[in-house]
Formats: C-alpha cells, structure tokens, sequence
C-alpha cells in the first residue's frame, strides 16, 4: 500500500517514517533523492504516538517547503491529488488559517474535539480540529509541539484513539483556524480494524 501511494504523489519529496515495522520495505524500492526513508528503533502505537510525531515535526522544522502533506500509508488519492489540495489550500482567503484535513467530508459536517461547530466556507468546512491527514504549511510544523499524553486517557476505554489529532487542534484553534475539505480526496483502503482508532473506523473512512 505505501508503494502505491509513493506512486500517486507526483514531483513531491517524500519522507517515511517507519513506526519499527517488520516489513522492511527499504531494501524493496528503488529510493531516489526525492524520497528518504526514517526508521523509527521503536514501535510507538497509539499510547507514544505523541512522541512519535513530536519527533517528526522537529526534524521537518529543519527543512523548509512551501507545502506539507500528511498521509497514512493506507491511503487512496484523487486524481491529480497533490495539485487539487494545494490549490484548494490556496485558496481559503485566510490568514489565520493553520491547516486544512482530508477526513470524510461527513465526519466533518459535526463537532469534533474542540465542540466547535463547524461553518460551510463555500470549497470547505471550518471545523477548529483535525485528523493526522492534512495540508499545512511552515507556520504549522513550526508551531506543532504535542503536550504528552498520559495513559490515563485509555484506563476506562482502552479504544479511544491516539490523541494526537485532538492534541493538534486544542492547541490550535483558539488563534487560527482549521479547515477540511467539501469533497471526499482521501480514500482508507486498508484494514478498518485500526489500532489507532477502532471505534471510528467502524464508521467513517479516513
């Protein structure tokens, strides 16, 4: 699944970042010096997910791209992806915007961590939250900073998700504003039984 998504983004610099799988998918593909391959010592699940991408955003803060682009490995793109979604970034005509999800457009229409609710701006939603599947630029990665989050969060429901998105969009929102998209362009091909958050994706796609 990730081969197949490599081969949907087009003219992008790709990073992945391995979470200590057991498939070592580097020593299969041809790694050009538009794709770099991370291979983290440890798998962090959903409980250390939070330390996983703390580590990421610090080493893209380091790098300097107009646009970047969260994806899971399992996913489905639209036609022509890459440029849809930065011109659909482009153009919300705001500038406090931070952020702008791929999540079911459906999933969008209701609250979601933050209890705001959400506004129709014409191409997209607002919804003050987000999912780990967006566009962003700089100003993002740069201001990205995960507080820890502690196991006490799934003592009582054990299949609460990572936390991370919520984490993301409570530090956000009071001072700029997240955005997610009208039109289904991400597509969730792979297992629904995820580990990161079952109880949604029972019910939405990504």
């Amino acid at each position: 699944m990730l081969l197949n998504l490599i081969d949907q983004l087009d003219n992008c610099d790709i990073k992945v970042w391995d979470d200590c799988s057991n498939f070592k998918i580097e020593n299969i593909y041809k790694w050009d010096n538009k794709t770099t391959f991370y291979h983290f010592q440890e798998n962090h699940g959903k409980k250390k997910a939070w330390i996983k991408f703390n580590r990421i955003f610090e080493d893209l803060r380091k790098t300097d791209y107009d646009y970047y682009i969260f994806l899971a490995d399992d996913s489905k793109l639209c036609e022509d992806f890459v440029n849809k979604a930065v011109n659909m970034y482009e153009g919300i005509d705001d500038d406090k915007k931070i952020c702008l999800s791929f999540s079911n457009p459906k999933r969008a229409k209701k609250p979601c961590f933050t209890a705001v609710e959400p506004v129709d701006c014409g191409n997209v939603i607002k919804t003050q939250w987000t999912d780990m599947a967006f566009i962003c630029d700089k100003n993002f990665i740069d201001r990205a900073i995960i507080d820890p989050i502690y196991p006490d969060r799934w003592r009582k429901n054990p299949n609460l998700s990572s936390g991370v998105g919520s984490k993301l969009s409570h530090l956000f929102y009071t001072r700029w504003n997240l955005y997610n998209v009208k039109e289904e362009m991400v597509e969730h091909i792979g297992n629904n039984k995820s580990l990161m958050n079952p109880t949604e994706r029972k019910t939405n796609k990504l």
